[in-house]
């Protein structure tokens, strides 16, 4: 595969915007281009055998930190002849919360015959989650709670602890709906194949695993209820010991039930903090760049 790179530094950064963020001024700058011309084969995916442009853009004037991210929620790009360059996103590209001043934009890349870009603009999403913008939560006491740890947080939110003596009934009910499930397919097919069989027993087993009921290599953990997907319905879901200590490592799940698999053994002064993505939580910062020249 044959491939034609030019890049070239701009020596004057162009301005994109200045506008106030929480009292700062939130400026973009084009740091740089580079084009990639290919000769159309790939061995990846589609996306390698598109001849792109990267823009470089790198972020100044506002706090970028775990606390502080910015993504990318939307870019528009139209070359010098008026025609849309849309955004190249191959294998690799993931567009997630950053605390990372650089931000690239690959584009498709225009004819070799245009040498400016009317209009790059879109705009970045500023996440500054915090306790009094509902963006982070800290639930503690939670331990003896039996009812919805967000009651009084988002009415659409239910998030209940599982004690260790409900798992067994719940375990109950698991394999009970399994067995009717397997006689439900009995009647449909007559007799269940060895995959299907296999299959059922791995399902047995893992949710038997998942709940502690047989040595599944964890310690300590600790079981929730949720009506949301947690991977989505939270940036992060961390549990903490008293001292502020990160204990969990990660979960496991089951339908709506979520097994969180800590270093140590919950005590009193553990406390739950969920990062999520409110709009109050949210702005959205507007950029924009006219008349580019291209490298």
């Amino acid at each position: 595969m044959k491939s034609f790179i030019r890049s070239k530094i701009l020596v004057v950064f162009f301005v994109l915007l200045c506008t106030k963020v929480f009292s700062q001024d939130f400026n973009l700058f084009l740091q740089h281009i580079e084009e990639v011309r290919l000769d159309g084969t790939t061995q990846r995916s589609t996306s390698d055998s598109i001849s792109k442009i990267t823009f470089t853009t790198m972020v100044n004037g506002i706090k970028l930190d775990w606390d502080h991210l910015i993504k990318v929620k939307d870019v528009e790009v139209v070359d010098g002849q008026g025609n849309p360059l849309r955004m190249v996103k191959d294998m690799f590209y993931k567009n997630e919360y950053s605390d990372s001043k650089k931000i690239d934009f690959p584009v498709e890349a225009p004819t070799r015959q245009t040498t400016r870009i009317n209009t790059f603009k879109g705009r970045l999403l500023y996440f500054t989650p915090t306790e009094e913008n509902k963006g982070k939560v800290i639930i503690r006491d939670f331990l003896g709670n039996k009812k919805n740890l967000f009651k009084d947080i988002d009415q659409e939110i239910e998030l209940t602890l599982v004690k260790d003596h409900e798992l067994i009934d719940i375990q109950k009910e698991f394999q009970k709906q399994v067995d009717e499930e397997v006689e439900k397919r009995k009647k449909e097919v007559g007799e269940i194949s060895k995959d299907e069989q296999r299959e059922i027993e791995y399902t047995r087993r893992l949710f038997d695993e998942m709940l502690g009921l047989t040595d599944n290599g964890w310690a300590y953990t600790l079981t929730f209820r949720s009506n949301k997907k947690i991977n989505e319905a939270y940036f992060s879901f961390e549990i903490f010991n008293a001292e502020g200590r990160p204990i969990s490592t990660g979960y496991s799940s089951v339908g709506d039930l979520y097994q969180y698999h800590l270093t140590d053994a919950p005590a009193e002064g553990c406390y739950i903090q969920v990062i999520r993505e409110v709009d109050a939580a949210v702005q959205e910062l507007k950029f924009e760049f006219n008349d580019v020249v291209l490298p």
